[in-house]
Formats: structure tokens, sequence, C-alpha cells
């Protein structure tokens, strides 16, 4: 039987620094790897990702939603992972609260923008801020879904 993990996430630039978080090694995905913030979406949230991805980011890192301007919503990311697909909502924002509490999660941290390609991350966590960099300038809603270790784009339109 097939099990879906929906998740949120998030990216938080601050002038010329992203804010990741270096996962604890006690963690069951993504342990000691760089990724940004976000996690489960409960259950009360499942037609709001949005909101879930706000709570994510205000439990994780103490920042309120009044702290963050543009928030949008970028990337929808899938794979499948054994018996489980996983379906990530990626929404990128700024913020000017450079500082954050600290997170169970792993270890925040502001990182230089020149510098974020060179860490260690998940495939799908690469792959899209790969893309991003890319395309940071474009508004659209890409789908990215993991084939053979590639991640295959497609826009998503009305």
């Amino acid at each position: 039987m097939i099990k879906m993990r929906i998740m949120t996430g998030a990216y938080l630039f601050c002038d010329n620094k992203l804010l990741m978080l270096k996962r604890s090694k006690d963690r069951a995905l993504a342990s000691n790897l760089w990724t940004g913030i976000g996690g489960h979406v409960e259950a009360n949230e499942h037609n709001n990702p949005e909101e879930s991805c706000l709570r994510e980011i205000f439990e994780e890192t103490g920042i309120g939603r009044n702290e963050i301007e543009q928030l949008k919503l970028r990337y929808i990311l899938m794979r499948r992972s054994q018996d489980e697909i996983r379906q990530h909502y990626i929404y990128f924002g700024n913020t000017t609260k450079i500082n954050f509490i600290n997170s169970d999660e792993g270890a925040l941290h502001w990182i230089d923008l020149s510098k974020i390609l060179n860490l260690e991350m998940p495939l799908t966590v690469s792959h899209m801020l790969n893309h991003y960099f890319n395309h940071q300038n474009e508004q659209s809603v890409y789908i990215g879904s993991v084939n053979h270790s590639k991640m295959e784009w497609s826009c998503l339109a009305e």
C-alpha cells in the first residue's frame, strides 16, 4: 500500500543570505543534510499549505508571519520513496529579522547565496535550488518530480 507524506518548506532571504537548516543527525528524513525550514502538514491544514508553512517557520525559527514579506509558492516537489509518495510545497520569501530561536530540527544558519549550491543537500533540494537560482525572476509555480535521480520540471499554468 502506498501512503502520502505531505510537507511544506520555506526558504527565507535576508539581504544576500538564505536561511538554511543543517538537520540533526538524529532526524529520520535528511539527517545531517542542509535543507530549508519546514515539516509535515497537519490534518487541519491540507487545504492551506501556506498556513502550514507559516506555522513551521514560526515553530522552527520564531519568525512570525508579520516578519515575512512576499511569501510565495514556487515549487511542488514529488518523489516516491519505497511505499510512500512525498509531496512538498515549497515557498520563498523575505525577512529582515536576522535573529531566530534554536530548533530541535537542527542548527539554523544564514548562508551567503554564493555558497548555497556547495552545501550537502537532499537530491530534491539541490535540484530545486539550482532551478530557482536559474529562474528566480520568474513568478511561475513549478512541479518537480524525481525520475531516476533526475528532476523533471513542468510549469504549473492556469
